[in-house]
């Protein structure tokens, strides 16, 4: 392996550990993935528990779903045609991560969806996007409404369903996943106390939106966010890191 793909192996394989740790995951459905220089990608192998990823057994798939190593891994077929649908239609992704959380599935079947009732919420309410159930998603033609949902957004909440979160950089992608999870608990926690909710100013609102600049080689995921989750994850359990197989 070149030096590029062990490191997007090791960063991946932390990623499903981190997402396990914090009680993200969905037995053995859904799926994060990390797209390669030569265009095919990395996702789990169906059938394989959060944490039991390591940067191994990750599969690496071309974009027309065949298995380049290891050899006869079996993929999600959802989870395929998933990744492979936002990476045909979205030239600037590197990374793609799918959820089914308790509160995000919440949310997602929420009539108003995401409030800004948070300042974390508020962080990424601008670039959060909504796609309609149409059923389980293994059908091809499920690719093109998915792209188009999200449009040029980094989020993206499917209804009745879960989440998904994009980004140039696995950094980029966990980062808003993280604070996306963290605004739906957040949220169904509020709701769930029965009393009044109180919204922000919608003009203070829309101002922490933009507190991010996403073209900023320094942006906070990369530079502070991520490089702490990597030290979460080697100090919960370093086994991710294997290259042994």
């Amino acid at each position: 392996m070149q030096d590029c793909e062990i490191q997007i192996r090791r960063e991946l394989a932390a990623a499903y550990r981190l997402i396990a740790h914090f009680g993200w995951d969905d037995h053995v459905a859904t799926h994060l993935s990390a797209r390669l220089p030569d265009g095919s990608f990395l996702i789990n192998q169906f059938g394989q528990l959060f944490d039991e990823v390591t940067a191994a057994n990750l599969v690496r798939v071309s974009m027309q779903g065949e298995v380049i190593s290891p050899a006869e891994s079996v993929l999600n077929p959802a989870g395929f045609n998933i990744h492979a649908g936002i990476y045909d239609a979205r030239a600037d992704t590197g990374s793609v991560m799918h959820l089914h959380t308790h509160a995000g599935v919440a949310v997602s079947a929420l009539e108003d969806g995401l409030l800004p009732l948070s300042q974390t919420a508020m962080i990424i309410l601008p670039d959060v996007a909504y796609h309609e159930f149409e059923g389980i998603a293994d059908r091809e033609q499920e690719r093109e409404s998915l792209a188009r949902d999200l449009g040029t957004k980094n989020l993206l909440i499917l209804r009745n369903h879960g989440t998904l979160s994009v980004g140039e950089t696995i950094a980029d992608a966990f980062y808003r996943l993280y604070c996306l999870e963290w605004s739906c608990i957040t949220q169904m926690s509020t709701l769930s106390a029965g009393r009044s909710v109180h919204l922000p100013d919608p003009v203070a609102a829309a101002e922490v939106g933009n507190a991010i600049d996403w073209s900023n080689p320094k942006r906070f995921s990369v530079r502070a966010f991520w490089p702490a989750m990597l030290r979460k994850a080697y100090r919960i359990d370093s086994t991710f890191d294997d290259l042994t197989g």
